[in-house]
């Protein structure tokens, strides 16, 4: 071969190299919701960000880089969507609906079909940690801590990586709040939050620590969530609280543990439990909204169902109906028939599942009653 054409041909191998970039290979994709690993990187220039609102998660992840900080408590979706953030700016395609949908109402989004997932050192950097605490975040789960009742949850796994003091745009400004924890300074004092130059109370009970959460991806915050635990689970509680760029306001205190990224859908629908010691000891699974005044409230329910059904046997007889209104008629549960406690409507009327499969209607009594001595295998604790 002709050296010069051997010379030529090297070179254009040699150039191809340089300008293919910092890539993910197809099978090693970053975007999205893959567990993508980083190749080599040769991109020096980041895509610089200009727009200095909630149009943006994490506005300069193109060319700073990020730390624990800024991204050690921010929930999951909020980690998916900052990743997948610095896909988008580059005009990344996605394919996940939710995806599409959420990047095609960004302004600054422009689809490219021809990206192929270049990313530059700084942005490459970003990506790993954010998939990261990805990763920490999903191995910390909030789960069904009793298996007669799986509205009763626990958290499991390290929760080390949750930060006590966190810089993050809470109001979609394009400024960063310093949030800090306080603990208490006696034994007795009181946990503090505080944001910029604003220090309020939030409680003297062990509080492990903060989480930034997004209630609704649709407006421009981020909400503060407390998770207020105790070794007595009626006494476990979730603050949330926001911030507005003025003030910051209590928005809600939920029972439970409702911070977790599986108890609300990003759409301001949060999820919590109660504990009911209605007929039984169990845990109401309650539902509550954000409204137009970016407060959460509870929103009412026809039936609140015990999850999973709690089998019982009949002590004595009962009166029963097939509909709680009092139409459809009665009859008697004999003693040892057996039922499935089905759930209530918080109102007084307890759902039956019969050994024959029908679902029947038991109005407890205005008055103080021992329901062990009609119905034995009831879920009774303090």
């Amino acid at each position: 071969m002709d050296f010069r054409k051997f010379l030529l041909i090297y070179g254009v191998i040699i150039l191809s190299l340089i300008f293919s970039g910092c890539t993910y290979t197809k099978n090693e994709k970053g975007a999205e919701g893959g567990n993508g690993k980083l190749v080599a990187a040769s991109e020096t220039t980041g895509v610089p960000s200009t727009v200095a609102t909630r149009d943006y998660i994490l506005k300069d992840s193109s060319n700073s880089v990020l730390s624990p900080e800024k991204i050690g408590s921010l929930d999951n979706h909020i980690l998916e969507l900052a990743r997948n953030e610095i896909f988008a700016r580059h005009g990344y395609v996605f394919k996940r609906k939710d995806l599409q949908d959420y990047f095609a109402a960004k302004p600054w989004y422009h689809a490219d079909s021809t990206y192929k997932e270049h990313l530059n050192p700084t942005e490459k950097q970003n990506v790993a940690l954010l998939h990261e605490y990805e990763a920490k975040y999903a191995a910390y789960k909030l789960e069904p801590a009793h298996t007669d009742d799986v509205h009763l949850r626990g958290y499991t796994g390290d929760s080390g990586f949750k930060q006590k003091k966190m810089k993050v745009d809470l109001n979609g400004d394009g400024s960063e709040e310093e949030i800090q924890l306080i603990p208490p300074e006696t034994e007795l004092g009181a946990f503090k939050l505080k944001v910029r130059d604003i220090t309020i109370e939030v409680g003297s009970e062990l509080l492990p620590y903060l989480d930034i959460v997004d209630l609704d991806i649709d407006d421009q915050y981020f909400e503060i969530a407390l998770q207020m635990d105790s070794q007595m689970d009626f006494l476990r509680s979730t603050s949330f609280y926001a911030y507005d760029g003025e003030t910051l306001k209590q928005i809600g205190e939920l029972p439970g543990f409702s911070a977790h990224s599986s108890m609300f859908d990003g759409h301001g629908r949060v999820v919590s439990a109660k504990e009911s010691k209605d007929f039984q000891t169990w845990f109401r699974e309650l539902v509550f909204h954000l409204d137009n005044e970016h407060a959460l409230h509870e929103e009412h329910q026809d039936f609140y169902p015990m999850e999973p059904p709690t089998p019982l046997t009949i002590k004595k007889e009962i009166t029963v109906k097939f509909h709680k209104d009092d139409t459809g008629g009665t009859f008697s549960l004999k003693p040892d028939d057996n039922v499935k406690f089905l759930g209530d409507d918080k109102l007084g009327h307890i759902k039956f599942q019969t050994s024959t499969g029908k679902e029947v209607w038991y109005t407890m009594s205005d008055k103080d009653v021992d329901y062990s001595d009609f119905f034995d295998g009831l879920i009774l604790y303090d």
